[in-house]
């Protein structure tokens, strides 16, 4: 379905809640408190928004916060890979890291994660959100300069620990932000194009290493200390930028009118989420660790991350030592490799669009990761083979980018803002501790080919398959008893902004 014809859908939904009332309960809804703070006061359910002004508001919000959200997620995933593309540069031996010390620091970085994430997301509940982002970017950027000036492997534990648990803030902040500005409809690609900065990371990271490389030891510093304060200046700078200009939510924006204010407000109604809630709610912390769907969602961040977070972090010594491509290859390689990424993400995104069956896609996109698996585990590197191997683990990048199909499965179906505070938390724990314990898969032991560890994710799929099914069953069964409770009426959308959880509001539907 097109954008365009989205768009009259939801004009259509404001016009049938518009006829429903007489001209008192219109006055009534448009005077009464919703429960919502950030949208108190901004709320007009009689507001009808024409596709010309949704289009022309879509394109504002997409100039002022879009570029912005990239920005923020293009700091954090340079930050993370800093020591990939430093461990083939000489970072090992310069801080005499041995053994399985380098997959502990991966490590460390997302236990910190972890640990953040609770706190993170009463946080993203309770504060500002441009300033909440900003802030940490701020301080992760002085973490990372720390990082550069280390050069025994305890303080590099250490900070990637703290580095993990300051960068906790930011996927439940552009998730938040996403669900703020952003109808159900647009956020696939939204979410794209922020998380594509994976993909801009891994191609950005390739040439600062090329780059990089080149540098002798300078000053006392080498080359790969170098390339770390070269990115901590610029996550500095970017989060600068972010403080200042990243509105904490629609009704806080300085460059929009009291009018654009309400437009912002009326024209996700039909998510029925809301903006901002900072009052806790029991009631939604209880449904939160009782709705099977928490576990679905952790399962599927958790096992997908299992499988991707290893090979992000063992993806330049695959090529270097298991495939037989020099240092400098090695880094060159991961420009395309990057690009695969961003192509993956807009596909993937860009089929949940077109088809809106966000699961039955993500099923489908584990299938050439089984592939390019087996080629791995039964071809022998060789010179005659490595350029195939390169392009089976080109096309296991496939499967990272069920990583925005996970998180629309979180922003798109849960409601509530204490409740969705709780699923953000546990959601990014699974995300955060998949990462975590990825790196282990890789034993030491098994490379350069690591042979054992592709037969673990051979099975992991399997998993992530049966946990999507699950998922979809769930949900699907919802739906049907919803409709069914409003025997036929299509929502009117009244309660949006009541903070009611996605199971509480009648109105609510899943995305499947």
């Amino acid at each position: 379905m097109s954008d365009l014809k989205e768009d009259y859908k939801h004009d259509a939904a404001h016009v049938e809640v518009a006829s429903q009332f007489d001209d008192a309960e219109i006055a009534r809804a448009k005077a009464q408190h919703v429960a919502d703070t950030a949208a108190d006061g901004y709320v007009d359910p009689t507001l009808i928004i024409s596709p010309e002004e949704n289009n022309a508001l879509r394109k504002k919000i997409n100039r002022r916060v879009l570029p912005l959200l990239c920005l923020a997620y293009i700091c954090q995933a340079l930050d993370k890979g800093t020591l990939g593309t430093a461990s083939i540069m000489g970072w090992q031996a310069d801080v005499g890291a041995v053994g399985q010390d380098y997959a502990l620091t991966s490590t460390f970085l997302w236990i910190g994660i972890i640990v953040g994430e609770p706190i993170a997301n009463q946080l993203v509940r309770r504060l500002p959100l441009g300033k909440l982002i900003g802030i940490a970017i701020i301080i992760w950027s002085a973490l990372l300069l720390g990082l550069a000036f280390s050069l025994s492997i305890i303080p590099v534990f250490v900070i990637r620990a703290l580095l993990g648990f300051s960068e906790s803030v930011v996927g439940p902040v552009l998730l938040s932000i996403t669900v703020q500005w952003y109808l159900k409809v647009e956020q696939p690609f939204v979410s794209a194009c922020w998380q594509a900065m994976l993909g801009a990371q891994s191609a950005i990271g390739g040439l600062l290493g090329f780059g990089f490389y080149h540098v002798q030891k300078t000053h006392g510093l080498f080359g790969w200390q170098w390339m770390t304060i070269a990115i901590a200046l610029f996550s500095f700078v970017a989060g600068t930028v972010i403080l200042l200009f990243l509105p904490d939510s629609p009704t806080q924006a300085r460059w929009a009118t009291e009018d654009e204010k309400v437009k912002f407000v009326e024209r996700v109604r039909s998510n029925n989420q809301g903006i901002k809630q900072k009052h806790f709610r029991r009631d939604q912390l209880v449904e939160a660790f009782t709705d099977p769907y928490t576990l679905v969602l952790f399962g599927l961040a958790f096992t997908q991350t299992l499988v991707v977070g290893g090979i992000n972090t063992f993806n330049n010594l695959l090529m270097n030592k298991a495939f037989g491509f020099t240092v400098l290859q090695s880094q060159l390689l991961n420009i395309p490799l990057g690009a695969m990424t961003i192509l993956t993400y807009f596909l993937i995104t860009g089929l949940i669009k077109r088809f809106n069956q966000t699961l039955l896609i993500m099923m489908a996109f584990t299938i050439p990761n089984i592939i390019g698996s087996i080629v791995l585990l039964t071809v022998t590197p060789s010179d005659k083979t490595k350029g195939g191997l390169v392009v089976a683990f080109y096309i296991m990048q496939v499967f990272q980018s069920c990583n925005p199909a996970i998180f629309l499965m979180l922003s798109r179906n849960v409601a509530g803002q204490t409740k969705k505070s709780i699923l953000y938390a546990v959601t990014y724990i699974g995300w955060a501790g998949g990462n975590s314990a990825a790196p282990q898969l890789f034993q030491a032991k098994w490379a350069p080919r690591y042979l054992r560890s592709l037969e673990i994710h051979l099975a992991l799929y399997g998993c992530f398959i049966i946990i999507c099914c699950l998922g979809r069953m769930l949900l699907v069964s919802r739906n049907k008893k919803k409709e069914a409770a409003q025997q036929g009426h299509e929502p009117t959308n009244m309660l949006a902004f009541d903070d009611l959880t996605d199971i509480q509001n009648p109105d609510f539907r899943y995305c499947l």
